[in-house]
């Protein structure tokens, strides 16, 4: 199934349970909220460490009341039996590290109950190098939604929210600052926001440009 696209139709972002929406995670955060209203029951979001799929997953969840979410890694041939119990199963950091035979397997089971089935990875599951003929056309089912880099006004609602948690309020200048010499990624943002936070409690010393110069210079 091709890629779903949704027209963010917002001049503003808004968040659920602390999930910052923008035009370039909207199509992901439409679909998992307008459930169960969706053109399949195989979702696929991809994008990188970070950037809010196990949020969207946990979104979700409490949608859903028989809901079981597990690493990929922690998969085994037990989950198979366990299935009948699930109305929805999410996958979390999928990395093509789950044996062929038993992800065709889940698949199986999946379409025969009939349930809902989300998987988490950083490329879509299309990229995956699958020997399986029948495993790769069974992911042509899935619909595949990717999240995107984050945008400059997202990351300053990210910065200036996840700051105002620890009761601490940096300028505008600041904030653009940070947005200019740090990675675009939400896994390295969130990282430094961390490190900034830990430096300035440890020394005593509020967050200005000098200190913010620091942790990017480690």
């Amino acid at each position: 199934m091709d890629q779903l696209t949704f027209k963010f139709p917002f001049s503003k972002k808004f968040y659920e349970q602390d999930f910052f929406v923008s035009s370039n995670n909207f199509s992901a955060f439409r679909l998992i909220d307008s459930w169960p209203n969706w053109p399949g029951k195989w979702l696929n979001i991809f994008g990188e460490t970070g950037s809010g799929k196990t949020h969207l997953s946990k979104i979700l969840e409490k949608k859903i009341n028989k809901t079981k979410l597990i690493y990929a890694k922690d998969i085994d041939n037990k989950l198979i039996d366990k299935m009948y119990d699930y109305e929805c199963l999410i996958v979390d950091d999928f990395a093509n590290n789950i044996q062929e035979d038993l992800f065709y397997s889940i698949l199986n089971h999946s379409k025969q109950l009939d349930n809902y089935l989300l998987i988490n990875s950083n490329d879509s599951i299309r990229k995956s190098k699958l020997k399986l003929e029948d495993l790769k056309s069974r992911i042509n089912s899935f619909i595949f939604i990717g999240i995107e880099l984050p945008t400059d006004d997202l990351l300053k609602v990210i910065i200036t929210k996840t700051l105002s948690d620890k009761q601490i309020t940096i300028s505008p200048k600041l904030t653009d600052f940070i947005i200019k010499n740090v990675e675009r990624s939400y896994e390295k943002m969130f990282k430094f926001i961390k490190e900034v936070d830990e430096i300035s409690l440890s020394t005593g010393k509020s967050i200005n440009i000098n200190l913010i110069k620091k942790v990017l210079k480690q």
